[in-house]
């Protein structure tokens, strides 16, 4: 018993070993305006029939005028992809019934198309429009080349940061140490993204469908630890 209070006596006058570690963690973010130089907007059609192969061909007839036109207007094999090929059944709820109706098929086919000459977008959708093409959506706007951007995002997101952390060691009464870590916390690319609802046209397209490209933001936020000296 005399061994254990002995020892214990001496723990407590020993200095803790691990101590406190002083820092500072601070968010840095930057938002950089651009204009976008590329387009990517879905095109395709619906169709409906009685039979399934019905539904599918209307849909492939269009679809096929939608290629042709695109190949002739420049747009490369590579920007052209696929999105939906879809045929299911269409029905009707018989209240009377109580039972659905069968009414037909319906087939969906569309492409997202990245078009690289923003000067031509216009033009394109309407003759893909009068082509036969009667679905038409999801708009958005983006950079073939977004690094420079990002990289003047990240730049301005760290100065924000170390601007930061040097007035909150002012306001503090503290000296700013070094850097001890820095991680990147953001998806640098935020696009505009102008959806627009499928819409089914009744009648051919001749006239540009009018569109405003704008800016787009490149977004940068990254996140700072920093020593505190004595």
């Amino acid at each position: 018993m005399r061994i254990l209070i002995f020892l214990f006596a001496i723990c407590l006058g020993l200095p803790s070993v691990a101590q406190a570690q002083g820092g500072m963690t601070v968010a840095g973010e930057a938002r950089v305006a651009v204009v976008p130089d590329m387009a990517s907007v879905s095109l395709g059609a619906v169709g409906r029939g009685e039979t399934a192969a019905e539904a599918m061909n209307a849909t492939s007839v269009a679809v096929n005028a939608i290629l042709s036109r695109l190949e002739s207007l420049g747009i490369a094999p590579q920007d052209i992809m696929t999105t939906q090929l879809q045929l299911s059944e269409e029905t009707r709820w018989d209240n009377a019934r109580n039972q659905d109706v069968f009414l037909g098929y319906i087939a969906r086919n569309s492409v997202q198309v990245r078009v690289r000459d923003l000067e031509r977008l216009s033009g394109l959708m309407a003759a893909v429009l009068d082509d036969g093409a009667n679905r038409l959506q999801n708009l958005s706007f983006g950079l073939q080349n977004p690094r420079e951007a990002e990289n003047e995002a990240r730049r301005r997101a760290v100065a924000d940061a170390m601007e930061k952390a040097a007035l909150y060691a002012e306001a503090a009464g503290v000296t700013l140490g070094d850097v001890v870590s820095l991680r990147d916390t953001a998806e640098p690319i935020v696009r505009s993204r102008a959806g627009a609802e499928a819409r089914m046209m009744a009648e051919p397209v001749v006239m540009d469908v009018p569109v405003a490209a704008g800016e787009i933001e490149v977004r940068a936020e990254v996140t700072m630890v920093f020593d505190i000296g004595e």
